[in-house]
């Protein structure tokens, strides 16, 4: 399967390329440094800016699935509403293929399936931060693009746990307290929900084995 990778130098998506790569698929590696994605065979590295619709096409092209791991720091809270629109322009040019897009858990009503304290966090410590996650799942819904977003619980740089909780949002009850998946494991269920067809609109919860309820 071919799989653009968009954001391949980031914590999960670094992993994601040598993972992805590992497991004998032909990755394409999109960054805007080159020189920082990991190195292995079956990577194929294209520089470039999310903003750059026909770069990122011409990447995409003849390829099965788009992830996209654009992330940026709380501080920036416009994030993906200035660079989703780009995105999804690139993905049409491109053919249409799948878009997995990683989202957090927090974001819009996910929330509501969060303990107390982390409700608390995400409506009034990351209110602007997740509200721009927000935006961009409202521009997937109206693209036509076939998507799925992914909302992981906090990521950790620590050991594998063995596999991650990856569970499709409308059968969550609860996500007690504040679970935290390493990166590794996390990039592992991205992998697998990247090569598995979901409907169009999915919205998966990415947790600890069992962090849900």
């Amino acid at each position: 399967m071919k799989i653009v990778v968009v954001g391949a130098t980031g914590n999960v998506g670094s992993r994601l390329v040598t993972q992805a790569a590992a497991a004998g698929h032909e990755v394409v590696a999109y960054a805007r440094r080159p020189e920082a994605v990991p190195v292995a065979p079956g990577v194929t590295v294209v520089a470039g800016q999310v903003d750059d619709v026909e770069a990122l096409a011409a990447a995409a092209a003849g390829a099965e699935v788009v992830v996209s791991l654009i992330g940026g720091g709380f501080s920036d809270t416009t994030l993906l509403r200035r660079t989703v629109p780009s995105l999804l322009r690139a993905v049409k040019l491109a053919g249409g293929p799948r878009l997995v897009m990683l989202s957090v858990f927090g974001a819009g009503d996910t929330a509501d399936k969060a303990s107390w304290y982390a409700r608390f966090a995400y409506r009034v410590v990351l209110r602007n931060f997740l509200a721009d996650r927000v935006e961009a799942e409202r521009l997937l819904a109206e693209s036509g693009v076939h998507y799925t977003l992914v909302f992981p619980v906090n990521l950790k740089d620590a050991p594998s746990v063995g596999g991650a909780g990856i569970v499709a949002m409308e059968e969550v009850t609860r996500v007690p307290g504040m679970p935290t998946l390493p990166m590794d494991d996390a990039a592992a269920a991205v992998l697998q929900i990247a090569t598995q067809l979901q409907p169009s609109g999915s919205r998966i919860l990415l947790t600890t084995p069992n962090g849900w309820r």
